[in-house]
């Protein structure tokens, strides 16, 4: 039953809309298509509404790679076992069938990756497939089929990418593809699914091959994938069961039942090619006949991919130069993007499905194409980054280098001075950093006003005064407080208590009051020293910890210094700092003098003897002496002043000590912090230096843009016409760094003091002064540069964020020196010429990345031209179509006749217009880079005749060369793999026709023949002293003439060589001839006459004889072609033997012919029986081949019948530029 027009009309209208609603498997292969795929992923975007339509998968060997797509959230499958190659095989024998035989293929570790060898890879994925990893894909797509929208489960869109020149994706090529259709038919429960793919070809791999065996296998293997595709292919026009051709997931029997349901011919094409015109693509005129169709339609199942992209670097028109491969992956991952995931894709993927159906007009094999892309990219984000890089440099070197420079110039003009007068001073940084800041932020020019602000406070009678002395102030009071405890204060009071006039009463009195007074001196002295003990550090503390985590858990308290530092700009900081180290040291001096001649113990040392006779006596011992009372007071008054003193020095040394040390210790804790912000502002250069190289690689964006980039608007005029503007609006933003970067900075140059702290000698500080330096770095860069740079894009990015439109304006105003006011209407048409000029270019550019053969005719194009809804023109505030082809196209069609079409969608970038292109219906024969002359056929020709052979080293990429390039052993032989050229496939029957009858006819040293081994007939190939068995695919073939016909596609080395033995036997021959005597010697010449058998051997057969058995088994019009190829066979011995003499020629034909058939049985047996109707229409095909009337073009006539094949593309291709190959050529020479 058919489909009919209204089913189609539904389909086409399924195929536009399924871009929102169909799921997209993407599959990634190898280390190529894994970094493809993964590009992909950043490029879509996690919470786009597509992003739980796409499954995104990468299978590759290496483990690696793998492990940073996993990070990356991809889905992965590592495709290996532990196992040697032999091992494995060893478990697995039923893949000896195809696997190669190879010495260092058995000894590999299939962990170690496929390393350029294809069998080893699908080796690979049969294992993991077994072990069940490949579990992830039917996963995917059962995942991604529950989301969608649609609810079309035909409309499942499966793209595989990767490189065909490899190993491990090059490997999967073929296998893949038909794994993933297998699932997807399992769980959508669909007969038809369509896979694409996307791979890279070999002049994009092979430039980074390490050595030229390596480059040469990229091309080898690349052709090889190829030939097995194309193999495919061909099996669509013939019943697939009937082919040799065995692959894994490939149901190669299943076409024959399988009931295609058709669109009646006339309808379906006429629909497709209504579609494709309507998009400016140029289909053929003849319409598909319906039989043709159905068998297409069976067939389609049996492919690999449905279309295939892929990507050269050099194509007509242009290369992309040399790129690295980074830069081409991401090109291409940009292309798969476009293709599948934009609006592009929408109309893209619909035209490419009417494609697919339309190659029943070239019998499904025009599935190849390519692809280019070019964006035009306004570059705003770049030059954002340039802009506000460029002014953080320029905000440094002028605003917080300021001070710095300044000190530096004097330093050194008075360093130059002190050379000639040294009793010149040098300026010191800590008192000249503070003149400097006064001097630049106070007055009215002051370049630094808003620092003075954050540093000075003005008080209730309008008096400034600045936190530093705030600061010093606080430590003053907090000493105070320290010294004036009331406890520490009746210590102090209780060593006053004395009374003499009770102490003389009685010397006990006197003795014990002493002794009362002497404790309270000894407690007061010990609470002043644990005072002393207990503050010099604790308080310190309480000002500028010592440690990072003491400042963060202090530095809400007003007292902390982080309470200054980490609310006012780093250059006020140092102000700051500087002020504070400086009354510091000062005050720590001050204390240390005021320390300075303390007597803490004037008790011990006092004189208590008044009569002078025994001084140095303790007042103890004075007291015991007999005395009166008037003595006694004189002693205990001396005492008296003593113990006041003393009491009255711990007083004051309290203060002093205390003083001293809180003051040296936030000295030496000051020092380190003014060093550690010298050290900062010192880093900055080196950071500014580090902006100022991305500055200048930035400057260049416009010369390095990536292949199929053409960045606008960022040439240097532009930009620093920009930046003038952004400059302008950043002027006034100089001093208000946030107090968050402020104390960022803080928190880090305090866990710098930290460590400085617990430094114990120079070589820790050398070892630590790089990585300092780094820290500091990465600290400008977090709490400086980006924070900034923010602050910047706020302020300014109206300057940089711009339309597309308008960046095009601003080129051509800034390159043209061109203002819109002077004359609008001349403006306007210069910009309008501006914008088609470069939208034209990147319509160039964007050339797809293909090269084809200049004898192909026009091939079929979709271009595009896609942007943002802001860069359209709008009409009633509606985006238009025709208003925006009029403002950036030249011409509606390409100057090859494409139809440009206009994309309008908000899936695209605002910055970005994309020029498209995709190129489909080439043909396999139509790639420039795989024709006859190329590399790839070449290096592949030198690899199939070095299969077997013994490498000249053991390295790996010597044995790479004599490796069979393809997924089985057998595959290098035609009868698997036909040529990928149509004329060749004909030259190389023909060439088999001649090797057969060269098989029949030579003698030894070359030859075949029928030998009986124990009892078993069959057939030998005898050269030298070589006996071979003829086998087809290793099986040992029948004994039938027509099994060894078959043969020759099967023996690449057995056919050559009798087509070289063949050559050479015929130019002893005629060498050996006189040619008078030739037209009676010819018959008798070795040969001719092994095909009459006028003179033969009870075995031996005459050639019709021969020919009689064959037509017994073989299919009537294969049968038809051989006949008609010893017909050819025959004139062409004898037009080189008479010198293409026509009448000889005629002449010896004929009398060949009669004779072969008047001296075989057949003709015999006719005179004397009936023949059966087989027979005797043999023998009148045999005997008519060679009739006068024919043989005026026996050419044509053998054409004719040779060229009426199940080959439609080496019919066409024969006809129109293969006259006939000549058996005498020299192209057997190498290959025998």
């Amino acid at each position: 039953m058919g489909i009919g027009m209204d089913a189609y009309e539904q389909m086409g209208r399924e195929l536009f809309e399924k871009s929102q609603g169909a799921p997209i498997l993407l599959i990634g292969m190898g280390g190529v298509g894994g970094r493809i795929v993964a590009q992909i992923d950043k490029m879509l975007a996690k919470d786009s509404p597509r992003r739980d339509k796409v499954a995104i998968l990468a299978i590759d060997t290496n483990v690696k790679d793998l492990r940073k797509l996993r990070e990356q959230g991809i889905e992965t499958i590592q495709i290996s076992d532990e196992r040697l190659v032999r091992q494995y095989l060893k478990d697995h024998p039923q893949y000896m069938s195809w696997f190669p035989n190879n010495i260092f293929l058995n000894n590999r570790g299939m962990l170690e990756g496929a390393g350029q060898i294809r069998a080893i890879s699908r080796l690979a994925a049969l294992a993991a497939e077994e072990e069940g990893k490949f579990r992830p894909i039917e996963e995917a797509v059962r995942k991604i089929a529950a989301v969608t929208g649609s609810g079309l489960k035909e409309n499942i869109m499966t793209m595989v990418v990767g490189s065909i020149c490899g190993g491990t994706g090059a490997g999967m090529f073929i296998q893949i593809p038909f794994y993933v259709k297998k699932i997807i038919q399992k769980v959508l429960a669909i007969p038809n699914v369509m896979v694409r793919g996307m791979f890279l070809g070999p002049d994009i791999m092979a430039p980074i091959q390490p050595g030229d065996l390596n480059r040469q296998a990229v091309y080898v293997n690349a052709y090889a994938c190829l030939k097995e595709l194309n193999a495919f292919y061909l099996l669509q026009r013939r019943d697939a069961s009937s082919s040799l051709l065995r692959m894994e997931y490939y149901d190669y029997g299943e076409n024959e039942d399988l009931e295609a349901e058709v669109m009646e011919s006339r309808q379906m094409y006429q629909a497709i090619a209504k579609d494709l015109s309507s998009k400016g693509v140029a289909v053929l005129d003849e319409e598909i006949p319906e039989e043709v169709q159905e068998e297409y339609l069976k067939r389609n199942g049996t492919i690999p991919y449905d279309h295939l992209f892929l990507f050269d670097s050099s194509f007509n028109g242009g290369t992309i130069g040399q790129k690295q491969l980074a830069e081409v992956e991401r090109m291409i991952a940009s292309m798969a993007y476009v293709h599948l995931l934009t609006d592009v894709g929408e109309n893209a993927l619909s035209v490419e499905d009417n494609f697919i159906l339309s190659t029943i007009g070239s019998n499904g094999m025009a599935r190849f194409g390519s692809a280019g892309l070019c964006k035009i990219i306004y570059p705003g984000e770049q030059i954002m980054q340039y802009c506000s890089m460029r002014w953080i440099t320029e905000l440094v070197d002028s605003y917080w280098m300021r001070i710095d420079k300044r000190f530096e110039e004097e330093l050194i003009l008075a360093r130059e001075e002190q050379a000639m007068n040294p009793r010149i001073q040098l300026p010191g940084i800590i008192e000249r950093y503070q003149e400097i800041f006064l001097e630049e932020t106070s007055g009215e020019h002051a370049s630094m006003a808003s620092l003075y602000a954050q540093v000075f406070m003005q008080s209730d009678d309008g008096t400034d005064f600045s936190l530093a002395d705030r600061f010093l102030e606080q430590i003053e009071e907090m000493i105070e407080d320290a010294t004036s405890k009331e406890s520490l204060q009746h210590l102090g009071e209780s060593c006053m208590d004395i009374s003499i006039d009770q102490w003389i009463q009685s010397p006990e009195a006197a003795r014990q009051g002493v002794a009362t007074n002497k404790q309270s001196i000894r407690n007061y002295r010990a609470a002043v020293m644990k005072v002393i003990d207990d503050t010099k550090y604790s308080l310190p503390n309480q000002m500028i910890p010592a440690t990072l985590s003491a400042m963060i858990q202090m530095s809400d308290r007003d007292s902390c210094i982080a309470q200054i530092l980490g609310r006012v700009h780093p250059i006020a900081a140092r102000y700051l700092l500087y002020a504070i180290l400086e009354q510091t040291a000062a005050r720590a001096r001050e204390a240390n003098e005021d320390c300075f001649g303390l007597e803490l113990d004037l008790i011990s040392t006092a004189d208590y003897d008044i009569s002078g006779k025994n001084p140095g006596l303790p007042i103890e011992a004075i007291l015991g002496k007999r005395m009166n009372r008037k003595q006694m007071r004189q002693v205990l008054e001396v005492y008296e002043d003593a113990s006041g003193r003393t009491a009255a020095n711990l007083t004051a040394y309290l203060s002093a000590q205390l003083r001293a040390n809180v003051y040296e210790t936030l000295q030496k804790r000051l020092e380190k912090l003014c060093d550690l912000y010298r050290r900062f502002f010192n880093v900055l250069e080196s950071s500014t230096e580090d902006l100022r190289r991305q500055i200048r690689e930035l400057k260049m964006m416009g010369r390095q843009s990536s292949v199929g980039e053409q960045y606008i608007c960022c040439s240097e005029t532009c930009l620093e016409a920009l930046y003038e503007r952004f400059a302008l609006l950043c002027q006034n933003t100089g001093a208000e760094l946030p107090q968050e970067s402020a104390r960022m900075i803080l928190r880090n140059i305090y866990g710098e003091m930290e460590l400085e702290l617990k430094k114990n000698n120079m070589e820790d500080r050398r070892r630590e002064d790089m990585a300092y330096n780094n820290r500091m770095r990465t600290i400008f860069n977090q709490a400086v540069a980006d924070v900034m740079q923010q602050k910047a894009r706020e302020q300014a990015s109206s300057v940089v964020e711009i339309s597309i439109y308008d960046a095009f304006a601003l080129e051509m105003q800034t390159e043209l020196g061109i203002v819109r006011e002077h004359d609008r209407a001349r403006y306007d048409a210069m910009l309008d010429a501006w914008i088609k000029s470069k939208v034209s270019a990147a319509m160039t550019m964007a050339q797809p990345w293909i090269g084809i053969c200049n004898t192909v005719g026009a091939t079929t194009m979709s271009v595009y031209l896609a942007m943002h809804p802001d860069n359209a023109v709008r009409m009633d505030n509606t985006p238009s179509v025709e208003a925006t082809a009029a403002r950036y196209l030249k011409e509606r069609t390409t100057p090859q006749g494409h139809a440009v079409t206009v994309l309008i969608h908000d899936n695209f970038r605002q910055n970005e217009l994309i020029c498209y292109k995709a190129r489909y219906n080439l043909l396999i024969e139509n790639l420039d880079k795989f024709k006859r002359a190329g590399e790839a056929h070449r290096y592949y020709e030198q690899r199939i005749n070095r299969i077997g052979q013994l490498p000249g080293t053991s390295r790996e990429s010597e044995i790479i060369t004599v490796i069979n390039p393809h997924l089985n052993k057998y595959w290098c032989e035609e009868g698997f793999l036909p040529s990928i050229y149509p004329s060749q496939r004909i030259v190389d029957e023909k060439n088999n026709m001649r090797a057969f009858f060269y098989a029949l006819t030579l003698e030894k040293p070359c030859c075949v023949r029928l030998k009986n081994t124990k009892g078993k007939i069959s057939w030998w190939f005898l050269r030298g002293m070589d006996t071979i068995r003829v086998k087809a695919a290793g099986v040992p073939i029948a004994s039938s003439y027509a099994d060894l016909y078959e043969a020759m596609k099967f023996n690449r080395d057995m056919k050559y060589t009798l087509l070289y033995y063949g050559k050479n036997h015929l130019h002893r021959i005629k060498a050996q001839s006189m040619q008078d005597q030739l037209e009676q010697e010819i018959y008798t010449q070795p040969i001719i006459a092994d095909m009459i058998q006028q003179e033969k051997e009870p075995d031996d057969e005459n050639m019709l004889d021969i020919f009689e058995k064959m037509s017994r088994s073989m299919e009537s019009a294969h049968f038809n072609r051989l006949l008609e190829g010893l017909a050819q066979f025959i004139r062409e011995y004898c037009e080189y033997m008479f010198d293409k003499d026509e009448v000889k020629v005629i002449y010896a034909c004929r009398n060949i012919r009669n004779a072969i058939a008047t001296f075989s049985k057949l003709y015999q047996r006719s005179k004397q029986e009936k023949l059966t109707y087989r027979e005797e229409h043999l023998l009148s095909v045999f005997l008519e081949l060679y009739e006068e009337d024919d043989m005026a073009d026996s050419n044509a006539g053998l054409s004719k019948v040779l060229y009426d094949t199940d080959d439609p593309d080496a019919e066409a291709a024969a006809a129109k530029d293969e006259p006939g190959e000549k058996i005498f050529t020299d192209d057997y020479d190498d290959l025998a």
